[in-house]
């Protein structure tokens, strides 16, 4: 069952990186393998650090409290994010550029801004216990993974679903994550 939490955990943190690689892919702009590997990098490392925040935090939360406190973070955070996805308006901006890829410069910002996701969520997970070796390394490659197809997918009809229904997605894993936390106690 760790597993699948800090599955659900890594999905629900790195869903912005498949809208992030959607919108290259819509731009004709290609994320190259090396660009990819530094963004999923720093979202790892950024998770891993906060991670360790949370644990040091659960040192002053009563072990019996935190998981539960935890957990309802998770689902209050979900039903936020499922909330500012129905409450805002989406545009679509299509825009003809020529083919260009990602260089090294713009693969770090793009890490750095994907990361701050993880920071709150990373300690979150730390207080309801998930495994840190576990979700950093599936950060790492749902990261990975998910950059890659949003950039391949491009403008397609599922990457739209998807990319615009982002934040009711990622709310929606929130919650199941807080559910299944109060379920099954670590």
């Amino acid at each position: 069952m760790s597993f699948l939490l800090a599955l659900i955990f890594s999905l629900s943190s790195n869903l912005d990186n498949f809208v992030i690689g959607l919108t290259y892919g819509v731009k004709n702009e290609r994320i190259p393998l090396k660009a990819n590997a530094i963004i999923a990098f720093i979202t790892a490392f950024i998770t891993y650090i906060s991670m360790l925040g949370g644990k040091l935090i659960t040192q002053l939360i009563p072990n019996h409290v935190s998981n539960e406190l935890g957990s309802v973070i998770f689902i209050l955070m979900g039903c936020w994010f499922i909330g500012s996805d129905l409450i805002k308006k989406q545009q679509q901006q299509q825009q003809q550029k020529k083919h260009t890829v990602l260089n090294f410069k713009g693969a770090v910002m793009l890490g750095l801004l994907l990361s701050i996701n993880n920071i709150g969520v990373g300690i979150l997970g730390s207080i309801t216990k998930l495994n840190i070796t576990l979700v950093v390394t599936l950060t790492f490659v749902t990261g990975m993974f998910l950059t890659y197809a949003g950039n391949h997918i491009g403008h397609s009809v599922i990457g739209n679903i998807v990319g615009k229904y982002n934040d009711l997605i990622s709310g929606s894993l929130l919650i199941l994550l807080g559910i299944l936390s109060l379920m099954f106690k670590f």
